[in-house]
């Protein structure tokens, strides 16, 4: 891609972004909107945690970034490791890399293809823009180029975002409800049981993939009381 053409794209990208209402939810439809592709998802690493969605496009992509945050791998796990584009050529065939993932996704109606960009600014990674396209394949270099673009004006986005700097800028810093219930659920555990917060979140992920639930439907369950973890259960 030339100047000019990344000149356009970051014009219709914001554009589109400034239709959609300006947050970090209309970031995901503006992607869909001008890259080549038919769905999109943003995953914010949180501490401790790990990566976590903030937003989806659609029901389809959000299944899958449900499946990433609860079992804690995946391409958006790597690309905010490594700092660079993870691809998978078809979710339903090709994501052997990451048994836990393809496991709980082998359960949900998903095919097609997935690149994860990673948000980043220098050696700081912030979360993924995943991208998705309905027909398995891999992505061509203009696709990757435009992707890259994108995930970096998100990036930038995040960076300035700060309540009371622009109008809808604290929208880009405010979790959404089912971060902030599994963050309120690992506090919980804790207070009661003494450990710390990596251990917390773990014991939290365990009992979500052995039960075949969400990270957020365990996190519910304990904080409904409907669960109790003794100090060694994982």
């Amino acid at each position: 891609m030339g100047v000019a053409e990344f000149e356009l794209l970051t014009e219709t990208f914001l554009s589109a972004l400034r239709r959609g209402g300006g947050d970090i939810s209309a970031a995901c439809h503006a992607a869909v909107q001008v890259l080549p592709v038919q769905r999109a998802a943003i995953t914010i690493d949180e501490r401790d945690v790990g990566v976590q969605p903030w937003c989806s496009s659609d029901e389809v992509a959000a299944r899958v970034e449900t499946v990433q945050a609860t079992v804690g791998e995946g391409p958006a796990v790597d690309a905010v490791a490594t700092g660079v584009p993870v691809s998978v050529v078809d979710l339903a065939a090709n994501c052997g890399h990451w048994p836990d993932f393809a496991a709980a996704l082998a359960r949900e109606p998903v095919s097609g293809a997935m690149t994860a960009m990673p948000l980043r600014l220098g050696a700081v990674r912030f979360g993924a823009l995943d991208l998705y396209r309905t027909s398995p394949g891999h992505p061509n270099g203009s696709m990757m180029a435009a992707g890259l673009h994108v995930a970096d004006i998100i990036t930038a986005h995040l960076v300035s975002a700060r309540p009371g700097s622009a109008e809808h800028a604290g929208e880009w810093l405010r979790g959404p409800l089912t971060s902030a219930s599994i963050h309120q659920a690992a506090g919980m555990m804790i207070a009661q049981r003494g450990v710390g917060p990596a251990d917390a979140y773990a014991t939290m992920r365990s009992y979500a993939v052995r039960q075949g639930i969400s990270l957020a439907e365990a996190a519910e369950r304990v904080l409904r009381r409907r669960i109790r973890f003794d100090r060694e259960a994982r």
